[in-house]
């Protein structure tokens, strides 16, 4: 049996009106068909069918039905048709905060002295959404950061540098006339803003960049090696500022909040602001884990805290805001504060909008010009207005397609070359390349596993490309493993392009951080 409930669609309703039923009581249903139709103030829902089978209305057309409440069944061959008066559903249990709560789940919460409220699933709860509850509790204990103490960390890799340690700490004097001074400061020639941030307790490398007209102000002051910032670039953390290592930020980026922390290779675009309202609000905390992309004119509101995990994609000119301004709750408005999470390998397209309390899970994407007012499960493709799941993220792959693509990536690259004047000779079978370059022999020798690559000449350049994972030593070249994403020995700059190829492919290869420097591409 599967339960038909509303989820929260437009965010600025508690529930919504069924206005009609497009399948009578009793019929079947397949999967994906529209079923009935809703209404809020803001937006009008069509219900589809998760499944096939016989549907059961519970409520009448007309009827007005909170967010969470069961609005019908779909019902497998065999099944008994549930009664709409039927109680088990809450197992009997009071309603808590507007919450209905099953038996088992009321004694459980009792038990370990559980605010119900932080667990809200769906306006209904379950023994087993408090034991999840409780597990991400335990995992919970030592949050990395006090603002991050409620929120569930998993499958949200963040950046090491959270903690409250002194490391990077200003003198307290400089930091004071940093705030007085600072657009004096600004003008400053990088190299001398650099020296004063060292001079006075920052933890910067010496191979970092810092654009003129730039500013960076915070108690403790962290940017790891090989990082760059662009031009104009204004910071005003009332807590901590850390970057790490081959991170590359464009000209005219904004961060104010209490704790802003950058992982290594972070790459943001120009005209990025983090801040607006409430920026100094203890819960204003931004994180953004390794491998993150964020995009041109892209705008991050911290009144709560945002957390982008590893290898997450925050495409341009999109919004997160976490928190509305509107009228009073007490004549019936709306009035949101909460956190904005997406999960490690999730996706956000351009122009998109996501709103306060709004979590993305693992390797989910969001199309384009979405309005994103509901959680969007891992996995899972969503966009419209407002967005819906639309279609599973990604398609299964077979082995043979796998290696069909690899092969074609393989022989992409030596288009690529051939296009920009490369002398370049197919190695017969699908087994690579071989690029004559002044004088020198370059190879990218290509199979599906290690024991099958080609023999390579012994005084080329050497590049490995294997589709599956190998324990064979990279001998005189570079290895790329694809699937385990994995890159071993040594790289010339012949290898580095290449590596650098299949990055701009999706395939992001450890270990890192590593930045392209230049070379044949």
């Amino acid at each position: 049996m599967q339960r038909l409930f509303l989820e929260r669609e437009d965010a600025n309703s508690e529930s919504a009106t069924l206005v009609a039923w497009l399948v009578a009581d009793g019929e079947t249903v397949q999967r994906h068909q529209r079923i009935c139709v809703l209404e809020t103030t803001k937006a009008t829902i069509d219900m589809v069918a998760p499944q096939p089978g016989i549907l059961r209305h519970r409520y009448p057309e007309g009827s007005e039905i909170a967010f969470g409440t069961t609005l019908g069944w779909i019902l497998e061959a065999g099944e008994d048709s549930p009664d709409p008066e039927d109680t088990r559903e809450t197992g009997g249990a009071a309603e808590t905060a507007g919450l209905q709560i099953s038996r088992a789940a009321a004694r459980l919460i009792e038990e370990a002295g559980i605010d119900p409220t932080a667990i809200r699933e769906h306006g209904f709860i379950t023994e087993k959404e408090v034991r999840r509850h409780m597990a991400r509790s335990r995992r919970q204990a030592a949050p990395p950061h006090p603002a991050l103490a409620d929120i569930d960390l998993e499958a949200v890799s963040l950046p090491p540098g959270l903690g409250q340690d002194d490391h990077g700490r200003l003198d307290p004097v400089f930091l004071s006339r940093l705030r007085e001074e600072g657009e004096r400061f600004r003008r400053l020639h990088p190299g001398e803003k650099l020296q004063a941030y060292r001079k006075h307790g920052a933890a910067i490398a010496e191979d970092v960049h810092l654009g003129p007209g730039s500013l960076l102000i915070a108690p403790r002051l962290v940017i790891g090696p090989g990082s760059r910032i662009g031009a104009e670039t204004t910071a005003d953390c009332a807590e901590q500022l850390a970057i790490g290592a081959l991170s590359h930020f464009g000209p005219g980026l904004t961060v104010r909040a209490r704790c802003a922390v950058f992982g290594d290779n972070v790459h943001a675009g120009r005209g990025i602001t983090i801040g607006g309202g409430g920026h100094r609000d203890p819960w204003a905390v931004f994180a953004a884990g390794n491998l993150t992309f964020i995009g041109d004119e892209v705008f991050i509101n911290v009144c709560r805290a945002v957390l982008l995990g590893r290898e997450v994609f925050l495409t341009m000119r999109s919004i997160i805001v976490t928190h509305n301004i509107g009228h009073s709750p007490l004549e019936g408005f709306e009035n949101r504060f909460a956190p904005v999470i997406l999960e490690d390998r999730c996706q956000v397209g351009m122009g998109c909008t996501l709103y306060a309390g709004v979590r993305i899970g693992r390797e989910a994407i969001v199309g384009s010009g979405s309005y994103v007012l509901a959680p969007v499960p891992a996995g899972k493709l969503a966009m419209g207005v407002p967005a819906r799941v639309v279609a599973e993220a990604r398609r299964p792959v077979s082995a043979a397609r796998r290696r069909e693509l690899a092969r074609e990536m393989v022989e992409e690259f030596g288009r690529l070359l051939a296009a920009r004047g490369e002398r370049v000779e197919r190695i017969d079978g699908g087994g690579g390349l071989r690029i004559r370059r002044e004088g020198r022999l370059h190879e990218l020798l290509y199979a599906d596993r290690a024991d099958q690559l080609p023999p390579g000449d012994p005084a080329s350049d050497k590049v490995y490309v294997v589709l599956e994972g190998s324990d064979a030593s990279p001998g005189d070249g570079l290895l790329l493993e694809l699937l385990p994403r994995r890159a071993r020995g040594q790289a010339t700059a012949f290898g580095e392009s290449v590596r650098e190829y299949f990055r701009k492919r999706g395939i992001r290869f450890e270990p890192g951080p590593w930045r392209y420097s230049g070379g044949w591409l």
